[in-house]
């Protein structure tokens, strides 16, 4: 037992490599299916490469930062160190981090063990690192240090090198020292998949059909048998001459003798194969282009499961072998490297604003930190500041204080007038107003940068196809025509565009204001409240519209008429036009449309709620228009100006006369007064 005993304790420290062929005759390592299996030859089965490249360009596309720990709990990016810029950006000079990465979760893949040499610097430091292949790797336990055997791709000796001049990244294994190949075990999948394919192939490359057998009523020659082959062979083999007549002499007859592909249930087979392989590597089906059970509720949950329970082992693994093979001891209870995956987990964008509402709104999310997940650059000002609702106060604070012993009044206490105390009343009712105000008016300004990026998103769409169709009409002066190709654009394309770019951040806007709203009056939703909020932002979507279809279309009939009749260049004009609309549209948008869609939701919580009253609150403008409306008080039907009648309130350059029923703010560009429940 002695020579057989040597030969597993060899085998047990090699990684899964390529068997030589002395094992395969050995071990009968060529599978059932007549097909020798091994990592390199995996790779020629379809659903096998698209596994392993999944696998490899995810985990490889990642960012891979490296931590250093902070005394507060939390951590920043150890930018600094002499490893970061080798795990992030270039691990060797030949090399991109992507490219090392992708490689070695190849390996990891097909072989279950991926390996890469350390080169350190004089100084100790890890300087670079070279990927290794796992075909020609040993790993060995010498008077119990492991050593790592590897014979040079050049056929020279092999070289020996210790532990610590290897990075080993192992997958499961049964042992801890080297990882199983998926490969190895999952040979009869794999070998079976292989097999279907060539039996494909040579089905359709031999169009002659082994399987058919021509009977002949006499007795032929060896020449006239030779005869016979090749001219059918020549007729009738090969997909280009499938199908072709056969006309048969002297009392021939066909015979079909093998078992069609439909009978063998071939295509059934190799759907079924396709699905072996995607669950010996955890892919979901959808990603190997198999949408047979694919919708669209499910696609998004099965991306996520790809993420939580395929990546995320693969990741920890990476994670761990860094910290055990790169980083210094010394340095470990202060350094970690780690995967960002939140780029993967993204929902779609309607999830991600629900997401962000919820952290804007309870504390833990600023207006940047949301900015910066969406890859937006940071507000310079205001954009670090953290929101809690105004309900929200530490228990303590809610201690009623003890009355006076008696009924009594305090020593020194004296009851005020009636007038006085209705006018302490109202400053007291006036400054709630006002934080609930500069509560709401944060939030706004909170969202406005994710409107102006909405407005963005329709803008450049619009501005896109605007200057298609000008080059188009205006290069030639067929301004008819261009007008009959904006009228369709307006009709047609741009309700949608603006749609799908509004519809999530003005609902999870919506959503946020109301519950800020509700929580002011202690207001609990009811029944239909939410199908009544849906209904509300449906016509605002609607209304903002057809404001914004209108503005821009008689704007662009306005500047290319003007320039058409002055004899100029009606396409120079509307560049310059689509120039002040790209630098300035998107800013006034969202600061306007912030204002406006959370005093909207909050007047209709307020009379949903049955609140009778309004009150407008200005944040200490010195726009007289607001001054003068500031601290007015309202019936919830009524509104604070009225259609056509001027406001000319002392201080103003001239009257301000509404076209509608101003209910709420804004009342004029500009405006960021809020409505509260009086």
């Amino acid at each position: 037992m002695g020579w057989l005993e040597s030969i597993f304790r060899e085998s047990r420290f090699h990684p899964s490599q390529d068997p030589p062929e002395w094992w395969i005759r050995w071990t009968g390592a060529e599978v059932a299916s007549g097909i020798t299996v091994t990592p390199e030859l995996s790779i020629q089965c379809i659903a096998v490469f698209a596994c392993v490249r999944i696998l490899s360009e995810s985990v490889a596309s990642l960012p891979l930062h490296l931590y250093r720990r902070r005394p507060d709990r939390g951590k920043e990016r150890a930018a600094d160190h002499w490893l970061y810029p080798i795990l992030h950006d270039l691990p060797n000079p030949e090399m991109t981090s992507f490219e090392l990465r992708e490689i070695l979760m190849g390996h990891l893949a097909l072989w279950g063990n991926a390996f890469a040499e350390i080169e350190y610097d004089g100084a100790g430091r890890v300087r670079s690192l070279w990927p290794l292949r796992p075909d020609r790797m040993r790993v060995r336990r010498q008077n119990g240090e492991l050593y790592y055997h590897y014979t040079l791709p050049n056929g020279g000796p092999e070289v020996v090198l210790p532990r610590s001049r290897i990075w080993h990244l192992r997958g499961f294994g049964y042992d801890g020292v080297v990882g199983y190949s998926p490969i190895a075990l999952a040979r009869q999948a794999v070998g079976l998949a292989l097999a279907t394919e060539e039996f494909g192939a040579r089905f359709f490359g031999n169009g002659a059909r082994p399987g058919i057998v021509l009977e002949h009523p006499g007795v032929l020659s060896d020449e006239a048998h030779r005869r016979l082959r090749e001219s059918w062979e020549e007729r009738h083999q090969g997909l280009s001459r499938a199908h072709r007549v056969a006309i048969l002499e002297e009392g021939m007859k066909v015979h079909e003798v093998g078992i069609p592909p439909e009978d063998a249930q071939f295509l059934e087979t190799r759907r079924f194969q396709v699905t072996e392989i995607a669950r010996l590597y955890r892919i979901p089906p959808h990603m190997l282009a198999d949408l047979e059970r694919a919708t669209f509720s499910n696609i998004e949950h099965q991306s996520l499961e790809f993420v939580i329970h395929t990546l995320r082992p693969w990741l920890v693994r990476w994670e761990q072998a860094i910290y055990r093979d790169l980083i210094p001891p010394q340095e470990r209870g202060s350094l970690f490297a780690e995967f960002l995956v939140d780029g993967l987990l993204r929902g779609d964008i309607e999830s991600r604003y629900r997401a962000y509402a919820v952290g804007r709104q309870n504390g833990w999310l600023s207006a940047n930190d949301i900015r910066e997940l969406e890859n937006m650059n940071p507000i310079p000002e205001g954009g670090d500041i953290y929101l809690v609702p105004l309900n929200m106060v530490p228990a303590a604070s809610l201690q009623a204080p003890t009355p006076p012993q008696g009924g009594q009044a305090e020593a020194g206490q004296r009851a005020l007038p009636p007038a006085a105390m209705r006018a302490a009343e109202e400053d007291e009712e006036q400054e709630r107003a006002r934080r609930i105000a500069e509560a709401r008016w944060r939030l706004a300004e909170a969202w406005r940068p994710l409107l102006a990026d909405a407005a963005g998103r329709i803008l450049r769409r619009e501005m896109d196809a605007i200057r298609g169709a000008a080059r188009r009409f205006l290069g030639r002066r067929a301004l008819a025509d261009f007008d009959g190709w904006l009228a369709r654009f307006y009709e047609e394309e741009m309700p949608g565009i603006i749609e799908r770019a509004i519809s999530a951040p003005l609902r999870s806007y919506g959503e946020l204001v109301a519950a800020e709203a509700a929580d002011e009056i202690a207001y609990s939703y009811g029944e239909g409240d939410d199908e009544a909020l849906d209904d509300l932002l449906g016509d605002y979507r609607r209304a903002l519209g057809d404001r914004w279809i209108g503005s821009s279309r008689g704007q662009i009939r306005s500047v290319v008429g003007r320039a058409a009749e002055a004899g100029g260049d009606p396409l120079e004009a509307l560049e310059g036009r689509l120039g002040e609309w790209e630098e300035r549209r998107p800013g006034k948008f969202g600061r306007r449309e912030a204002i406006q869609i959370g005093n909207a939701v909050a007047w209709w919580l307020y009379r949903r709620a049955g609140r009778l009253r309004l009150r407008w609150v200005a944040r200490g403008s010195s726009c007289p228009y607001c001054s003068r409306l500031d601290g007015r008080i309202v019936g919830i039907q009524e509104a604070f100006l009225s259609p056509l009648i001027p406001f000319h309130p002392e201080g103003a350059d001239r009257p301000l006369t509404p076209r509608i029923p101003i209910r709420h703010p804004p009342a004029h560009d500009g405006c960021d007064c809020m409505v509260v429940a009086g």
